[in-house]
């Protein structure tokens, strides 16, 4: 229950904050960001996810705005790259949802389209069977984790 109010509530909040505080002082620059967002459109995904990587947070743990990823030039976490994909995919007209895998000492943030074919995770593009696309993503992370919100 306390993992989902984090994610459901608090984060998105938090979030918002730093996003916010973060183009205050950087509202001079956000015309050129978004027209490297414009061009980032015509990527395809694989390609588009090549170039995120990784970054552990520095504040507590927080969800980047695809314009704030552009910015930081493609660098951040788990969440940053799953919400850069679900980004990709809506503009692409493919709906796909984030996930947070867990267990008990760890937890992960995935992209999984809602036809469940596809995951990103981080800035690998995996093909899933949608009948088993469950078992397929906890193979994918060799069983590390045990629940999926």
């Amino acid at each position: 229950m306390i993992r989902k109010l984090w994610i459901y509530i608090e984060k998105p909040i938090w979030s918002f904050i730093v996003n916010l505080v973060f183009w205050i002082g950087h509202l001079n620059e956000l015309k050129e960001v978004l027209k490297e967002k414009e061009l980032l459109k015509a990527y395809k995904i694989e390609d588009m996810m090549y170039i995120f990587t990784w970054k552990e947070d520095k504040l507590a743990d927080w969800t980047s705005w695809v314009i704030t990823l552009i910015y930081k030039e493609y660098r951040g976490d788990c969440e940053d790259a799953a919400n850069l994909a679900k980004w990709w995919f809506k503009e692409h007209g493919v709906e796909a949802e984030i996930l947070n895998l867990y267990s008990d000492k760890s937890g992960h943030t995935i992209c999984v389209t809602k036809d469940r074919t596809r995951m990103v995770s981080n800035n690998q593009v995996v093909h899933l069977f949608p009948e088993t696309w469950e078992q397929d993503v906890m193979n994918y992370f060799g069983n590390k984790y045990t629940v999926i919100i």
